[in-house]
């Protein structure tokens, strides 16, 4: 299944859906809507992310979902809510340990029609692979040295720019 994702926004609840297998592709462009939303008024209440029909998930994603929930953290004190993930997601996310951080929901929550496609117009450049990554480095242990040689290189990369 190709990968998609798709967002709206509705009374300051921020809704996002994720289909087949999500990767670093879209998150530039996600992450670039979602963070200047969080940067202006009035201040986002939920963020609700469907993942029942997500087949995988990268880091990059994860690690951006993870930046997310500390966001609407910061803005609402609610963590985000990850709607009925799909098996293999919510394996993906209890391996680095997000099921932690964000509310899991059962219940179908009902999403906005009309959602915009969010479609590649950017690149996916370094500083995001490493933000996202540190992310995920600091849930635990195990994560930091899973990343660590990723990270390395993303630093590495990152002082060249």
């Amino acid at each position: 299944m190709a990968e998609a994702l798709w967002y709206k926004e509705d009374r300051n609840t921020l809704y996002l859906r994720a289909q087949g297998h999500i990767t670093a592709s879209l998150c530039a462009d996600l992450r670039g809507i979602v963070f200047s939303r969080f940067e202006t008024a009035p201040q986002v209440e939920n963020m609700y992310v469907d993942l029942s029909a997500c087949d995988y998930m990268d880091s990059t994603f994860m690690g951006l979902l993870v930046g997310f929930n500390k966001r609407l953290i910061k803005a609402s004190g609610k963590k985000l809510s990850i709607v009925k993930p799909s098996v293999t997601a919510l394996e993906l996310l209890e391996g680095l340990g997000i099921t932690t951080l964000v509310d899991l929901v059962d219940e179908t929550v009902a999403f906005p029609s009309n959602m915009q496609n969010i479609l590649k117009t950017q690149d996916t450049g370094p500083d995001l692979l490493l933000r996202t990554h540190e992310n995920l480095m600091e849930l635990s242990e195990e994560n930091r040295k899973k990343f660590s040689i990723l990270h390395s290189l993303l630093k590495n990369q990152e002082k060249k720019s």
